[in-house]
Formats: C-alpha cells, structure tokens, sequence
C-alpha cells in the first residue's frame, strides 16, 4: 500500500506573525533559561536537603494540576495571541517583584516556592495559547518545521545560552538573573501585543458552558487511541524527567564534585544534543516515520537516565545529557505536529490542555519522588529507577503507536 506524502516536504514560507511570536518567545525562553541556571542555586544556598531543594522544582508545576484544563477552556474562547501577552505581563511584574526581594536580601525557602507556585499559575496559559495558535499561523504543511524552529529556540534560550549566563551571574549577584527574566518577560509581552489581531477572537458560542466544555476535549483525546496513548508515556517521561532535574544540582555538587557554575553548563550540553535534535527531526520524521521515531526518541531516554544512574563520571555523563537533549526534541516536535494536525483547531486549547495536564500532574509527584529516593538509597537511585520505568512504558505503547502512525500520516497529508 502507497504510503502518504508527509508534508514536511514541502517548503512553504513561515507567515511574518509567526516570526514575530517566535522572537518574543525566544527572548522568553533566554529569561527562562537564566532562572533555570540561578533558582536552583538559589534553592541549593539555602538548604541541602534534597527533599527541600526538589520541592521548588515541584511548586512550580502546581499551577497545571489547579488551572490547566480552565486554562485550555479559556483559551478557546479567547484570541490566543492577547491570551499570551498578558500573560507575559503578569509574570513581568511577579518576577520582578521576586528579583527585587532577592536584591535585598528577603530571600527564604517558603519565598521561593511561593513565587513558583504564582508564576506556575499563569503558565498553562500561556502554554496552551502558543501552541494552539501555530496551526493558525503557519500552513499545516509548514507545522514540522514551526515546532522545530519553536524548539531550537527553547534550546538555545532555555538551556544552552541561558542557564551557565544565569548560573555565573547568580555567583556574582543573585538577584540579577531573576531581574532579566523579568525584563525578558516584558519585552515578549510587547512584541506579542503587536501581532495581537493575526488571529481573531472564535466566535461565541451561545450554548457555550465550563464544564462542558471541557468535557469535549476529555473525550476527544480519551477517543483518540494514538493521542491517548502517547498522553499516558508523556506522563511516565515527565514523571522521572522532573524527578531527575530536581535533584541535578545536588547530583553535580556532591556525586560528581563539580562546582556550581558547571550545573550551568551540563544544561547546556543537553541543549546541544537538543539542536541536533532539531535540525534532524523534519528529515528522520520522513525517512523512518513517525512512530519509529517517537518510539526511538522515548527508548533513548530511557537509556540515557540509567546511563546517568550507572555511570556518574564526566565523559559518560555529558554523553547521555546531550543524547537525552536529542531525544527530548525529536519526541516534543513530532508528538506536537501530529496532535495539532489531528485535533479540530476549535478543540486543540482544550485538547492540549488535557493532554498537558497529565503530563505536569506526574512532575510535582516525581520531583518528589527523587527526592525521597535520592534521601533513601543516595542521588544514583532516581536515575536507574527512572530509566527502567521510561523503557517499560514504551514497551507497552508500542501496540497503539504502531496502529495510529497511519492515522496521523493521513491527516497530515490532507
């Protein structure tokens, strides 16, 4: 049987809105990557206690399991691109508020977590609108490339640029990081509200309700076998993914004896793996299809995570992050395309939503899942437990990958 054309083939132009959005997000994701590099740190001055320093990671997730799904809701009835600027707006003034305390010195564990928790509570809305809002932007034959693009900037930004600049800055002037990410939040904000009217408000519906709402979303993705299922592993990979960042920086300072600005730059080192990831995922996506390679992308993970937990030395290390960094991006561009192409673009807010909520509900319980373990059994333990549930999980979705790829490849055609 004739396979179908996959549309990353084709080589049609990106629309200037989305080029605007894109620099605005890329500025962003450097701000995140700066706190990415210095709040760790921050958490690591303050307490060694590995139970204490992964719960920041966990409060700033928290925000999806009360306000995701709404969020998703929400950002079906309203014009994406104003949902995203005044987000940013909001997390302007929260990390601006945060940086000044930390300038002058009112900085405290319950401080900490309380700011992640805050700026949590506004990221599923922004989180939803901009990846709800590129089928709207960009052709359907253009959406592989836009998520690559979209991920190369979170690469660059968030974990190769970002986190060693936040780190060394955060030695010489702990507020100092935090106060960019603000200023970083801001100019997105500006950029974003210029190209507020590319995509108009949807039309009201008169029958339009919460709940059920939301429950049209819920059921599509539970409906869809192939959506559901790569839902169910992106909860497992979240899961030891969080549980894993949560205790990185005690796993950097005391089991590889590293100092702190070289957490920085195993970050980085996962970034670069997260480029080639990229600039590969268009053409491995064409040439093996996309079940292989998300099945691929989810086994290296899972081989990348015992590799860290077996072999805590600094050749294997940097090895495994940068392949970790390979699998992140190739799975995130792929499961991204396909869901957007397969869900109607008036359900894809609250399918996403759903979809994502699920996955940052296993982040708060895995970040302090590694963190009892870490406490328990020492930092190796996270990593090869973690590793040994990713493999499994992705042995079981193997059926249901395997009887969607044609699904997805015929949408995407169309």
């Amino acid at each position: 049987m004739r396979r179908a054309r996959n549309p990353s083939r084709s080589r049609t132009p990106l629309t200037p809105a989305f080029w605007t959005i894109w620099v605005a997000s890329a500025i962003s994701f450097l701000g995140d990557g700066l706190v990415i590099g210095a709040l760790p740190l921050l958490a690591a001055s303050l307490s060694r206690d590995p139970r204490i320093v992964s719960l920041t990671e966990a409060a700033a997730q928290l925000g999806w399991l009360l306000l995701g799904l709404i969020s998703g809701v929400l950002v079906d009835r309203w014009s994406r691109t104003t949902v995203m600027w005044r987000t940013d707006v909001l997390r302007t003034v929260l990390a601006g508020v945060f940086a000044a305390l930390v300038f002058l010195g009112l900085v405290s564990v319950p401080l900490v977590l309380v700011v992640g928790f805050a700026l949590g509570l506004a990221a599923p809305f922004f989180d939803n609108a901009s990846s709800a809002v590129l089928p709207q932007l960009v052709p359907a034959a253009s959406l592989e490339r836009a998520n690559a693009f979209n991920q190369t900037a979170i690469m660059l930004g968030a974990n190769l640029l970002g986190p060693p600049v936040g780190a060394a800055l955060f030695v010489l002037m702990p507020g100092l990081p935090l106060a960019l990410n603000a200023a970083t939040f801001g100019v997105a904000a500006v950029l974003v509200w210029r190209v507020r009217r590319a995509v108009p408000a949807p039309e009201v519906r008169a029958d339009r309700h919460l709940w059920r709402e939301l429950r049209e979303g819920l059921a599509f993705l539970w409906k869809h076998r192939l959506l559901r299922t790569l839902c169910l592993l992106l909860g497992v990979i979240n899961g030891v993914s969080s549980g894993i960042v949560a205790v990185l920086v005690l796993y950097v300072l005391e089991l590889l004896g590293f100092p702190e600005a070289v957490y920085g730059w195993l970050i980085a080192a996962f970034a670069v793996g997260g480029l080639l990831g990229a600039a590969l995922a268009p053409g491995v996506s064409r040439a093996v299809g996309g079940r292989v390679t998300m099945l691929a992308s989810s086994v290296a993970f899972g081989l990348a995570f015992v590799g860290l937990g077996a072999f805590p030395s600094t050749v294997p290390v940097v090895l495994c992050v940068v392949v970790a960094g390979i699998a992140s991006v190739l799975w995130n561009i792929v499961t991204a395309s396909v869901r957007q192409r397969v869900v109607p673009a008036d359900l894809l807010g609250r399918v996403t939503s759903v979809y994502r909520v699920v996955g940052f509900v296993a982040m708060p319980g895995g970040a302090v899942a590694a963190g009892l373990l870490a406490h328990q059994a020492g930092l190796r333990a996270p990593y090869l437990v973690g590793g040994v549930l990713t493999l499994v999980a992705t042995l079981l979705a193997i059926p249901a990958l395997r009887a969607g790829e044609a699904e997805a490849f015929r949408a995407s055609a169309g």
